[in-house]
């Protein structure tokens, strides 16, 4: 896993993202699994912004999502 193990504070929340198209299966599935998922248009890529007080649990999700879909985590700050 390579989320941290203690929540940090952070001066600008920073996003997870995933380099999926906006519409199709994936992004059916991540809508699923993330509520809170929305589409950057200008980077054209999913977004989960880092939420504090889903630590650890938003982590772990991400971690087994990707896993499971053989996807590519990015971090954007």
């Amino acid at each position: 896993m390579h989320h941290a193990k203690e929540a940090h504070k952070f001066a600008k929340p920073p996003s997870h993202a995933f380099a999926v198209p906006r519409d199709g299966e994936m992004a059916d599935l991540i809508q699923q699994a993330f509520p809170e998922a929305y589409f950057d248009e200008k980077h054209l890529e999913w977004r989960i912004d880092w939420d504090e007080r889903q630590f650890p649990t938003q982590g772990q999700r991400l971690d087994e999502f990707s896993t499971r879909h053989n996807l590519e985590i990015f971090h954007r700050y």
